[in-house]
Order: C-alpha cells, then structure tokens, then sequence
C-alpha cells in the first residue's frame, strides 16, 4: 500500500477542483492499494462546493486525516497534483502532475519547467500530450553556463473525464421555438462566444431557430450577468428585425440540471466555435447525453468526437460523429496572452465563418441523420468512457504498474458471530440478511450461539441451518453467560481467519463482509477494519430500504486519540481471529463496553486499524438494546468511565515517556 497525497482545489467548483475529486474518486475505487492523503488549495476566485453528501464528507475526514500527519512530519510515497504546471513541486520520491492541458499548440516555459519536476504526467487528451511533449526551448545550465535543449522526457499518460450517469432534473425554460442551439463558456477570448453568436443570428435571420448561451462567471454574479447581457444586447443590436431567439441561461447549474439541458426536448444540438480545448467537458456531456455536436476540428475534443468504423474493405478507421467546422491555425489574439501559461507565439484555432454557418444550416436540414449519429456516438462513449476504465487508467498510471483486484478466491474463511438472545422479532430478518451476503456460502461460516434465549428462535434458525449445513454452525447454552462471554464462545467454535461481530438488529450492505474482507487481504499490516453505518430508527429494514435521510454513524479516522475518544468500529468492524492469540478476549464481565476495551487494547499495542471508505452498515437504534436503552445509562456510563480512566492513564504513561 501506498502512501499517496493529492493536492488540487478539491473544494472549488472549477474544471481542476471537478479534476481533483476525479482523482481521488480513482484512488479511493483502489483502496486497498493506496492510503490517501489530501492538501486542498483554492483555485481563483471559483465559488467552492457546499452540499453535504457522502464525498464531501469523505473530503473532509481527508483533510483532518493529513493534518494529523503532518504533524506527526509523516512522509508520503507518491504525491499527484491537479495543478496547472508551473505549480507543480517535489512533495514525495515520486511526483505525477496532473493538467487539463493546454488549449494552444504549445506550452510556455514555465509550464515545461514543471513538467522537468514530473516523474510522470497525466493529461486529459493527446492534444495536449501532443502539445507538452513537441514543447522544446534553449536553455543555459545555471550551474555549468552550458546550453542545453529544455524539453519534457518523462512519461504522459492520456485520461480522459468519465461517463456520468445522472438523473435529470426538469428545467423550465422559457423558449419561444422548439428547435433550439446550445452554446456554453464564458465571455472570454478563447471561447469565441461574440462570433458563435454573430453567425447563429446571421444564418437563420428570419427563420424560428434558437441559441441558447449558458454562461456562469464569478460566482452567479448578478454585476456578471448583467455585463454578459449587456454585450448580447449590444451585439443583438445590429440584428433589429430577426425572427430567430438568442436566451441567456447564466449561472451555475447543478449536475442534474446540466444533464436537464442537455437532454431538454426543445434543445437539439450543441455548437462550440472555440479556439481550442484541453479536453472541452461540456462537449463531452453533450455526446455522452445524445447530443449533435458542431466543433472545429482541431484540439481536444476529437478524443471523443471521433470513433472507430469499420469500412467496405474490413479496415477501422477513425470517423468524426460530429459535424466539423474547418479553421485556420493562427497565433492567439493579444487579448488571450496569459504569462507563464498562453505565449504570444503560440497558436490556435480560428473557425472558418463559411464553414460554421454551414454547419448550422446543415444540422438543422438533416437532423434526424445528426441525431442517429449522436446516439451512436453516445453508446461508445459509454462504454469506452465509462467510470470504471477511467478510475482503473488512473490509478494504474499513478501506482506506475497493474492493479490486481482481490478476487472472491483470494479472500480466507471468515466467521460471523452472534449472540442469540431475546430475538424473535429479528432472527429471520437477520439470516436472511446475512445469508444474503455476496461471499456468504463460498467464504462465511454463521457462528449462532444462543445464550439460553427465552425466545423461540430455534424453529427458525433450524430452517436455515437445512438451508446452509455448511455455512451455519449453532449452539444453545444452558446459561447466559452475558453478551461478551457468549462472543467468545463464539470465537472459539469459530474456524475463519477473519472475525465480524453481527447484531440481530442490526443489517448490512449485500458487499459489506466482502469488502470488509478485501481491505483486510489488502494490507497485511492492518488488524482490523470498519466502516461507517447509516442509522435507522425502523426495526428490520434493510440496508436497500433505508429510510434515514442520510442519518449516520461518521467514524474518525483510527488513531488512538481518537479511540479513546469513543469505540471507532461500533457495530461494523472486521478483524483478524489472531488478534485473540495475542492480545486475548473480549473481558466478559463488560455489558456494553467489551468491544471498546478490546479494541482499546489492540490499539495499545501497535495494532493498526483502518477505515474503509464506504458506509456498509445499517445501526438499529433499538430502544430496548443494551446500549441504547435509557434505563441502562448509569451502569453503562460507570463502565465505559472505567475503561477510559484505564487508558487515558496508559497514554499519558505513554506520551511521558
């Protein structure tokens, strides 16, 4: 396992902070190959991300996770930054850069003077591979006075966005036609919004044909909307008498209001006439949702605008499943010189007039073969550019070799103990919960032990027990020997190499045990493994069925600080059955605070635990539980008072000294 730390605007709205979440989602899918660390810097003056989901949490728990770290002066093996590349800088023994890249045919100085730091270097389309890599300047060695050739040597890798697959949200859009352009970017040099416009209004002058111009800008800025509408109304000016509509959309969208746009009824086609694009997001949402494109035909979009065919003769070829507007390559506008990023002898695109408006005018004549065209395109995409192969590109770029996926056959016999007690309401619910698990027969033994129940459990588990002879081993004792002892009872009759507790309340993702399991297989230096639970206050509901509204058991990352805090696994952990050969068993004379003093007890002695990041669990909060039930609170505080007092005396013991 790798030590690995990003750092990008994870917590902005823009193109790199969308970026840095890209990677980390990758490394996060190979978990079990990298520890993650993160160091989130701003980017701009974008607005930063504000709903409260799962990954920002996540991010979060990162965050506070490298922080400790850092001050303990940890070291990292790998660092990936998602930065343009002048920022770029040795944090580790092996740095990747990570670029949108650049929209021109070259990159500046500064930028090659980055890519010389790079161990290796990820990008998001050959454009700009093509554009870092064909970079060459004359350089002076500062420290010999020699003259030497600057260009990049170290390896770049092409990956491009992934496929999302989100649910529209409707929009109300106010259009006066029903077949309507769509255009998206900013009012800036590069994105020839003033001529896309122009030659839209110029085409269908007197014809029922919309544009619909979604810009956003410094932050949904109402001074920005107002200048942006300022220069259409300026610019539609000129056009007084026109049939034809032009609608500014400005502001910023949600995801699922993006997809809403694209896939709107009265929205038939997107036109893009920008100069260049490192890899040009926009366009790909609008092929991946069905989308005709219009686009010149250089820069980076062709990665997925383009797609093999095979022709008469047998061979493939790569065919453009877009409508391509021819151009002249041109030094950018004064205007668009950006320094240390945009050199003034660099190049770009400049869309031919003619060949734009015949664009237009076609897609309109023959949409329906543009459209049957587009929804090719998009089952390609789909699949080519679908998350997994994306993730997997990634992170096998970044680790500098194949990742291997544990497989079901690599994981070991793991044992599920329970204790049986008092349990009618939910016995049946929780075998056919756990016997539902994806591993359960090729890797589970059940462990039920019935702590002499005045229930009547038995009918039922004896069903089950005819079901899986094999995976089910049960026992009835003839006196309570209280909920700990009954575990350790458990144990013993147990066979796994791996150990889960299982609560009859309690429920489980179908893929907890395994993924649990495969954390475990993955890290040889861990003991034990855990994993967040939703809580839900309705008996027997499934993990599927939960109906929490997101209600949650959101555990810190393991340190002993913070076990000591409160019991990090809770109901859902995983651990090595070797733990109890050496560190003994859970103390029997514990009600509700075993499993705490146990674990307190492995972490006390160098055993290292981890998080899995995913919510796996489903936590009853059962008014009549042990732990949860209000009549049971002073018992229960002197106990768990008493195990902190033990180890709080150990660790400041154990800062002492």
């Amino acid at each position: 396992m790798k030590k690995v730390v990003v750092r990008g605007p994870a917590l902005t709205q823009s193109g790199y902070g969308e970026h840095t979440r890209f990677v980390l989602r990758s490394l996060r899918e190979y978990s079990e190959f990298f520890d993650i660390y993160l160091i989130a810097v701003p980017w701009g003056a974008t607005s930063w991300i504000w709903q409260d989901n799962e990954e920002r949490r996540w991010i979060d728990e990162l965050l506070a996770k490298t922080l400790t770290y850092g001050q303990e002066k940890g070291q990292f093996d790998l660092s990936v930054q998602v930065q343009i590349p002048n920022e770029w800088t040795e944090l580790a023994p092996v740095n990747i850069g990570v670029t949108a890249g650049i929209e021109t045919n070259k990159i500046s100085p500064q930028w090659l003077e980055g890519c010389m730091r790079m161990d290796r270097i990820i990008v998001v389309s050959e454009h700009s591979k093509y554009g870092i890599e064909k970079t060459e300047y004359n350089g002076v060695d500062g420290r010999t006075g020699e003259n030497f050739l600057a260009k990049t040597n170290c390896p770049i890798e092409v990956v491009g966005y992934p496929v999302k697959d989100i649910k529209p949200e409707n929009l109300d859009l106010d259009l006066k036609y029903d077949f309507n352009f769509l255009t998206i970017g900013t009012w800036i040099a590069r994105k020839n919004l003033e001529n896309t416009v122009k030659w839209f209004v110029e085409q269908f002058y007197d014809e029922e044909i919309g544009l619909i111009v979604k810009t956003s800008q410094a932050k949904n800025s109402l001074i920005d909307r107002a200048a942006t509408l300022s220069r259409l109304k300026d610019l539609l000016g000129e056009y007084k008498d026109r049939k034809c509509e032009v609608v500014l959309l400005h502001g910023e969208l949600t995801e699922e209001e993006m997809t809403g746009l694209y896939q709107h009824s009265k929205v038939k086609g997107l036109i893009s006439l920008s100069h260049g694009e490192g890899f040009g997001l926009p366009l790909f949402e609008a092929a991946y949702n069905g989308l005709p494109v219009i686009a010149p035909n250089w820069s980076g979009h062709l990665d997925f605008l383009y797609m093999p065919v095979r022709d008469k003769s047998g061979k493939t070829k790569p065919k453009a499943m877009f409508t391509p507007v021819s151009y002249d390559l041109k030094p950018v506008q004064p205007a668009a010189i950006w320094e240390g990023v945009i050199e003034k002898d660099s190049m770009w695109c400049f869309p031919k007039e003619w060949d734009a408006k015949k664009a237009l005018k076609s897609l309109v004549k023959n949409y329906d073969g543009a459209s049957g065209k587009a929804k090719k395109l998009q089952k390609y995409l789909k699949k080519k550019f679908s998350e997994q192969n994306q993730n997997q590109k990634q992170a096998e770029f970044i680790m500098g070799e194949p990742l291997k996926a544990i497989e079901v056959e690599d994981l070991p016999k793991i044992s599920i103990i329970t204790s049986v007690y008092d349990g009618d309401d939910f016995i049946e619910p929780f075998l056919e919960d756990i016997t539902s698990q994806t591993i359960f027969k090729d890797k589970c033994e059940l462990v039920l032990v019935n702590a002499n129940s005045p229930g009547s459990e038995d009918s039922v588990i004896q069903k089950y027990l005819k079901k899986y002879p094999d995976n089910i081993i049960y026992e009835k004792l003839e006196e309570d020997p209280g909920l700990y002892g009954t575990w350790n009872h458990a144990l013993k009759l147990s066979t796994g190499e791996f150990v889960t507790n299982a609560n009859l309340d309690d429920r489980k993702k179908l893929n907890s045990i395994e993924e649990h399991a495969r954390a475990l297989v993955a890290d040889p230096q861990v003991g034990l493994v855990y994993a967040d639970s939703y809580i839900t206050h309705k008996p027997n509901e499934t993990f599927e069925e939960n109906s929490s509204d997101g209600q949650r058991y959101n555990f810190d990352q393991f340190s002993v600080e913070n076990m000591l805090k409160g019991n990090l696994p809770h109901s859902n952990p995983m651990w090595r059955k070797s733990l109890h050969k050496e560190h003994g068993y859970f103390n029997s004379k514990f009600k509700s605070a075993g499993d705490w003093e146990f674990f307190l007890r492995c972490a006390f002695e160098d055993i290292k635990f981890k998080k899995v990041p995913e919510v796996l669990g489903l936590y009853y909060f059962n008014p009549k539980g042990i732990s949860t039930n209000p009549e049971n609170n002073s018992w229960k505080v002197k106990e768990e008072l008493s195990v902190y007092k033990e180890y709080q005396k150990k660790y400041m013991e154990q800062q002492s000294q």
